[in-house]
């Protein structure tokens, strides 16, 4: 069976890692240690940030940006339905209320349009989700907010490496949280997740957070969690770190070549804005009969799958925070498949999983 993800990885970067976690496991400092701290510095590097702060997951990573911005209880935080729930689960564990906008038709990322209708003056952040590595338009949303007095935190949690205008996502608003589930282009051995910013203070007011609220031993000035990225997570991602750039070409390269060889066929892929550079965390695709697709690909050996078979809105945990319809989520919803992407997806499997596809549409 042809894979959605593998999380293989070769040999030396396999004997890089277990090199690694046995430092750890000598040094006897699993929590807050020097493998984090070297490890958050090289992830600044690499977003272009000043500050990157390591925490339990990508989950996290939001809602300690959330509370270090002083958003919570009653404030109105807008994001988008087409997303994993977990963005939304972050909103109202801080006690603040999603709104949920629309999103563009073609690019799948939220509808500035659309958000314009939805504030109020209880409106205090909004939350642009980077959906399957694809960067949102960063430009008039960063317009929007800033005449709105909006924070905007960035749901980089799929967009490891992608660029808006030349920069990194996760570089453009007040924070971003990254999440390194290891399914992610950069992943884990487990939960793990970072936040980024270039404001000193948050990134401050986020280290004391994520450490219980803080400030010096046993004693605690705020109410934060219990959320750190610990050590062997660290030290695996520090040498991961150093692959990814590699490995999200090898992703461009494969998306790239499944929309040139689909082209003529009934299937729609995800574009993007202007210079955005995707960095395809999913390849997905609406494709109307994919669920006779996912069953045909599946007898010949081929994984695949539906993300977001349920947007948000249609869940029952969040349906008191549901006010509107959302047309163009609704009809993705309906028709997003998703294709198997990875670095180590050979050409040859590529070319066999793209004849297969031909063969259902009975194209040549």
């Amino acid at each position: 069976m042809i894979p959605l993800v593998d999380l293989t990885i070769d040999k030396k970067l396999r004997d890089k890692i277990t090199k690694e976690i046995t430092q750890v496991v000598d040094s006897k400092k699993y929590i807050l240690g020097a493998k984090l701290e070297s490890f958050e510095k090289k992830f600044a590097k690499f977003i272009g940030v000043k500050y990157a702060i390591g925490v339990g997951n990508g989950t996290d990573a939001l809602r300690l940006s959330l509370r270090a911005l002083g958003i919570g209880r009653g404030d109105k935080v807008l994001t988008v339905s087409l997303t994993s729930p977990f963005t939304a689960i972050a909103v109202v564990e801080e006690g603040a209320i999603p709104v949920f906008c629309d999103i563009d038709e073609a690019t799948w990322t939220i509808d500035v349009a659309d958000a314009r209708k939805r504030i109020d003056r209880k409106t205090r952040a909004i939350i642009p989700v980077h959906l399957f590595g694809n960067p949102c338009d960063m430009s008039p949303i960063l317009k929007f907010a800033k005449e709105n007095h909006l924070k905007v935190i960035e749901d980089a949690c799929q967009a490891h490496g992608a660029k808006y205008q030349g920069k990194m996502v996760g570089s453009l608003g007040a924070a971003a949280a990254f999440s390194f589930y290891p399914t992610k282009n950069l992943g884990a051995f487990g939960d793990a997740g970072i936040v980024t910013t270039n404001n000193s203070k948050l990134a401050k007011m986020i280290k004391c957070l994520r450490h219980g609220g803080q400030t010096k031993r046993f004693w605690h000035s705020y109410i934060g969690i219990n959320s750190r990225l610990d050590e062997i997570q660290a030290a695996i991602l520090g040498q991961k770190l150093k692959v990814l750039e590699v490995e999200n070409k090898k992703r461009v390269k494969i998306a790239k070549k499944y929309k040139s060889n689909l082209s003529r066929l009934p299937i729609v892929f995800q574009k993007k804005y202007g210079r955005a550079e995707p960095v395809f965390h999913l390849l997905a695709a609406r494709i109307r009969l994919r669920n006779k697709l996912i069953k045909f690909l599946k007898k010949n050996n081929i994984a695949a799958d539906i993300y977001y078979p349920h947007a948000i809105t249609e869940q029952p945990a969040f349906r008191k925070f549901v006010s509107d319809e959302l047309p163009v989520t609704e009809m993705l919803t309906k028709e997003l498949t998703a294709l198997p992407i990875y670095p180590r997806l050979s050409y040859q499997n590529l070319d066999f999983i793209i004849r297969k596809i031909k063969d259902f549409f009975n194209v040549k």
